[in-house]
């Protein structure tokens, strides 16, 4: 089962063709959150500019318009300079790579787990129908306040997606007369951050695989909204219960708002494999 695929270059589980995943620090993928881009657009301009200045300096025969062209040769060269620094000073990984790394630290968690429960030896195609929710952490919810607020972080990648900083993962693997269950948080800006649960249920005791929602205020530069969470649930018969965030819609009618979810994210479609898996097994 294919839970993300918004990525076509890119296996379920964020490997590229060549399988290679490039290694980041945690001050690279913090940047990747955090870093500006303003100045490289205000560099772009600059040297747009200073083109215009160095052709309309060369062609006019104005001794005054003319020394445009020293005055748009030296803003190219400050533009270059900078540019230069700027570019090659932090390098944050590409929408593409952060999600490749991100699906990967999942992948490895998934397999470690599997070693735990007696099941590391599933072949390739077997872990990839493993069902699986992918959700998220947001700042100022509910959820948050088991987080530091400087590592909860989220932004809109060049191709219009939005990314989140702190992502959760929940695996569903049935073993024997049970149901396996892991839970990985992939903090992405605090490796030390690395929180799972490994918990195996007898079918019995899964009261129900559903969604759940509650209100949410989200704080921003502009001030508080109402919000609708929505999370995957799954209830055990003991009280516990498993909860992972899939979206956030904003309640107010206000223009611009905006919505925290992650795209082709099926989830409907997983807790019906889910459901019909628990039935099945405690017929």
């Amino acid at each position: 089962m294919r839970i993300i695929g918004y990525m076509p270059t890119l296996d379920s589980f964020g490997r590229d063709n060549s399988g290679t995943i490039r290694k980041f620090s945690e001050k690279q993928m913090r940047g990747y959150f955090t870093k500006d881009d303003s100045l490289l657009r205000l560099i772009s301009t600059v040297t747009l500019v200073a083109s215009i200045a160095c052709f309309i300096g060369v062609i006019m025969e104005s001794a005054y318009i003319s020394l445009l062209a020293p005055v748009g040769l030296s803003l190219l060269f400050i533009a270059f300079v900078t540019h230069t620094i700027v570019r090659f000073g932090l390098q944050v990984p590409t929408d593409e790579e952060y999600d490749a790394w991100v699906n990967d630290r999942a992948r490895g968690c998934l397999l470690k787990a599997l070693g735990k429960v007696g099941q590391d030896a599933l072949p390739e195609d077997e872990i990839d129908r493993i069902l699986r929710v992918h959700g998220f952490v947001l700042a100022n919810t509910k959820a948050a306040s088991k987080y530091r607020s400087q590592d909860l972080l989220s932004k809109i990648g060049k191709d219009g997606i939005r990314r989140y900083s702190i992502n959760i993962y929940t695996f569903f693997h049935p073993v024997e007369h049970q149901l396996a269950v892991f839970l990985f948080d992939i903090n992405a800006v605090n490796f030390r951050d690395h929180r799972e649960q490994v918990q195996e249920y007898f079918f019995n005791d899964v009261v129900a695989a559903t969604t759940e929602f509650e209100q949410d205020i989200i704080t921003d530069e502009q001030g508080e909204h109402a919000y609708r969470t929505e999370s995957f649930a799954l209830r055990i018969c003991d009280g516990n219960r498993i909860s992972v965030t899939i979206r956030s819609l904003p309640l107010d009618y206000e223009e611009g708002l905006p919505t925290y979810d992650l795209p082709a994210t099926n989830v409907e479609q997983t807790i019906a494999k889910l459901r019909f898996l628990l039935r099945s097994k405690k017929q």
